[in-house]
């Protein structure tokens, strides 16, 4: 009987090492199944929440006007009516016209041999003055504007 003892201690004994190997290997494998799912479902919540975000800015910029700066009625509109205001640079002007002074005939003659159209402006409004290099006073007004200068002769 002892032989039967011993051996049913044996078998015993060989299978609490293998059912505490199994064991563990389940824990594990269940231990990296949840850290998975987890990482997963942070990801998933920073993902919606970036989502969220995105659609609030896009939302706001499709319900704001849109507005030249200048343009003094569009701009009481939106505030009248509680929207968001988008202020954008104003329209350039049209590629076949030319802005010249009224008394730049130079200008005048060139816009009208090259066939463009032409806005009558003030020497203020232009980006670059049109100069004689005999011309002091033009020169002088260029540099203290800090205008670019285009010599005309």
């Amino acid at each position: 009987m002892s032989k039967r003892f011993v051996f049913g201690y044996a078998v015993l004994l060989l299978l609490l090492v293998a059912t505490t190997g199994h064991g563990q290997s389940i824990f594990e494998g269940m231990f990296d199944k949840a850290k998975k799912s987890a990482e997963q479902k942070g990801r998933d919540r920073f993902n919606q929440r970036m989502d969220q975000t995105i659609d609030k800015g896009m939302s706001k910029t499709e319900d704001a006007i849109q507005c030249v700066s200048t343009d003094q009625e569009c701009l009481k509109r939106a505030k009248e009516e509680g929207k968001a205001v988008s202020v954008v640079d104003a329209p350039a002007a049209p590629s076949d016209s030319v802005k010249c002074v009224a008394t730049d005939t130079g200008c005048l003659k060139q816009a009208k041999a090259q066939g463009k159209k032409v806005q009558i402006v003030d020497e203020a409004e232009l980006d670059t003055l049109r100069c004689s290099v005999t011309d002091a006073d033009c020169l002088k007004r260029a540099k203290s504007t800090g205008k670019k200068v285009e010599i005309i002769d």
